[in-house]
């Protein structure tokens, strides 16, 4: 199979949106007379499409290797337990990030087995499975495309992709009722996981990837430009809706709206027409890292918080100097970072097992004094 670049290369803006998504730039500030909110917002929404993308990219992905494979077990099998590795290190990570921010700056008594149980019983609980609900908060994305990767490889098997498609559009439409359409009708439960979010997108690029010659066939001779058009349309009628979600319907927040699929597709397509895009752009080369870059970010965010907060300089965070800075900022950390990462891997490995082993040692030492 032939690499699509291009994939790569919106990942890059993908990620970039992701983490727009997490500093919230101007929130808390006004710019040019604009209240920070109302543009964080606007920012906010058009950043939306970052994680469907990544949804729909990976499905289709997935479904191409299927395809071209003979041992289609074996690599589903590799697929979801690299994923699986790459969820359960890094909330491993974040909860001991998070145990250490507590012992050093909270009063955290690790010698208290109360606190201890009380910690690992609110931090680890089968909603870490089901919806990737950990310190890491953008971890629920590695869960949830876990899921969507196991349910759609059922019925590729079962060769019901169409079935599942529809089935998956049914259930990213009752999901909406759990988003910003709350204020219409309320649902009971979370809908930002793989049942309602994930298995729509990652069945979609499937299905691209199943009828891949016909769409290259059918669009292969479309501008461009008609796609990135119809993104651009299709990204303001998201802020439209979600305008009239939130402000007049009175819905929450949400993560996916009805024009989330256009904007997605739109962008997704214009991928599969033109696979060369960005081939030798450094944009693509950042792209590759986009998983890492996502997985780590978060733990940025919070470090250079906990910082500004420790060292009392939390005005900051209404200067506009810093919500321009914070984002370029967090972004180049992460990916730095993660690069060094990957060459020194196998040394990181044991350094966090070492100090896993230790923190659990102590603990069951003071356990048995008691």
């Amino acid at each position: 199979m032939e690499r699509n670049y291009a994939i790569d290369y919106m990942k890059f803006f993908a990620i970039l949106a992701v983490i727009v998504i997490h500093t919230s730039p101007f929130e808390q500030t006004t710019i040019f007379g604009v209240d920070g909110y109302n543009l964080d917002f606007a920012i906010d929404t058009f950043s939306r499409f970052s994680v469907p993308f990544f949804f729909i990219s990976s499905g289709y992905l997935f479904a191409r290797k299927l395809m071209l494979g003979n041992t289609k077990s074996v690599y589903f099998s590799r697929y979801t337990s690299k994923l699986i590795k790459i969820f359960a290190c890094w909330f491993a990570f974040y909860w001991l990030y998070d145990l250490l921010v507590k012992i050093l700056f909270e009063s955290f008594n690790i010698q208290s087995k109360s606190e201890i149980l009380s910690y690992i019983n609110e931090s680890i609980n089968l909603e870490v499975f089901v919806y990737g609900a950990s310190s890491g908060y953008q971890l629920w994305y590695l869960a949830a495309l876990v899921w969507s990767i196991l349910i759609l490889f059922i019925f590729m098997n079962l060769n019901r992709l169409n079935l599942l498609l529809f089935i998956s559009l049914l259930l990213n439409g009752i999901g909406l009722f759990g988003q910003s359409y709350s204020g219409l009708i309320s649902l009971p439960f979370t809908t930002r996981d793989a049942l309602f979010f994930g298995l729509f997108y990652t069945t979609l690029g499937a299905f691209v990837a199943r009828h891949h010659g016909t769409v290259q066939r059918t669009l292969g001779k479309m501008s461009p430009k008609v796609l990135v058009i119809t993104a651009a349309i299709s990204s303001t009628l998201v802020l439209v809706e979600r305008c009239i979600t939130v402000f007049i319907w009175e819905g929450e927040i949400g993560d996916y709206f009805v024009f989330t699929l256009p904007v997605t597709l739109s962008l997704f397509l214009l991928t599969i027409i033109r696979p060369e895009m960005g081939k030798h752009s450094f944009f693509t080369k950042i792209g590759q890292e986009s998983v890492g870059i996502y997985v780590i970010h978060v733990f940025f965010i919070k470090v250079i918080q906990l910082v500004v907060d420790i060292t009392g300089n939390n005005g900051v965070y209404e200067t506009v100097v810093w919500h321009i800075i914070f984002t370029p900022v967090v972004f180049i950390l992460s990916y730095i970072t993660y690069s060094m990462l990957q060459k020194t891997k196998g040394k990181l490995v044991w350094v966090f097992h070492s100090l896993f082993t230790s923190l659990i040692g102590t603990a069951r030492k003071n356990y048995n004094c008691k």
